[in-house]
């Protein structure tokens, strides 16, 4: 056997270029994952974002009375705005002008029905909703 003969195999290149190229994938999907993911979860912004959203000025929910009609309460009062075709009604003290709930019916758009037994009824309003759990239908009275 001759020093030139030398039969051990000789690893190539490929393969450790195979690994560094593994090694930096899986490097870099980590740090992306902490950039990206890392402050959703802690809720704390990055720099970038931060300096892009503006902080919204802290407002109160509207109250009952600031929504109108879908909450008003039998004996509550209301004031009719709006055209016929779209009525605003919005929870007012009771007084001359206004209209008195004397019933309420939730889950149900058939005015004529509910309030023809109502003492005292004078008008009517129902609300129809694409989530038929929010119709309601008000018994209402002229305060005069």
């Amino acid at each position: 056997m001759s020093l030139d003969d030398d039969r051990t195999p000789r690893r190539g290149v490929a393969p450790m270029l195979l690994i560094v190229a593994g090694v930096l994938s899986i490097l870099g999907a980590l740090a992306l994952v902490i950039v990206l993911v890392l402050p959703a979860v802690t809720g704390r912004p990055t720099t970038a974002t931060a300096t892009a959203i503006a902080t919204p000025a802290l407002t109160a929910p509207p109250s009952a009375r600031e929504q109108g009609a879908r909450f008003v309460a039998e004996g509550e009062c209301v004031a009719i705005e709006g055209t016929a075709q779209e009525p605003l009604l919005n929870i007012i003290s009771c007084g001359p002008g206004g209209y008195q709930v004397l019933r309420r019916f939730d889950g149900t758009i058939d005015a004529d029905n509910r309030c023809k037994p109502v003492v005292g009824y004078e008008y009517n309003f129902s609300y129809d909703s694409a989530l038929d759990s929010l119709d309601f239908v008000l018994c209402l009275k002229q305060l005069r």
